[in-house]
């Protein structure tokens, strides 16, 4: 075998790696398409239920807000309610005294 036939030779087993992993590098360029693919469709689905997680706390955030604001408003009722009701034990309270009084003095 002379020069040029080596020269050939190995052209040719040049040319068939090349084209080898050519095709190799395409098959993972490929795959790697795929897997940037499936990510980005995971991705999405996630950005989606973060947003509905978002708005369902928005909504419960408010709707507890209402719930809170209703109950300070019973609550401000039942203060006022029991102020009135202190304010009668107090008065019946001095009236028993009072009764008592006039009672120890009649024996």
């Amino acid at each position: 075998m002379d020069n040029d036939e080596l020269f050939i030779a190995m052209k040719d087993m040049f040319e068939k790696k090349v084209d080898e992993v050519k095709q190799h590098t395409e098959l993972l360029i490929e795959k790697l398409q795929d897997d940037i693919k499936a990510i980005a469709e995971g991705h999405s689905v996630f950005d989606r239920k973060i947003d509905n997680l978002q708005s369902d706390l928005i909504e419960t955030k408010q709707e507890l807000k209402l719930e809170i604001n209703g109950l300070k408003v019973e609550i401000n009722g039942f203060k006022k309610d029991m102020a009135i009701v202190k304010d009668y034990v107090i008065g019946v309270d001095a009236r028993l005294n009072e009764h008592e009084v006039a009672l120890k003095k009649a024996k």
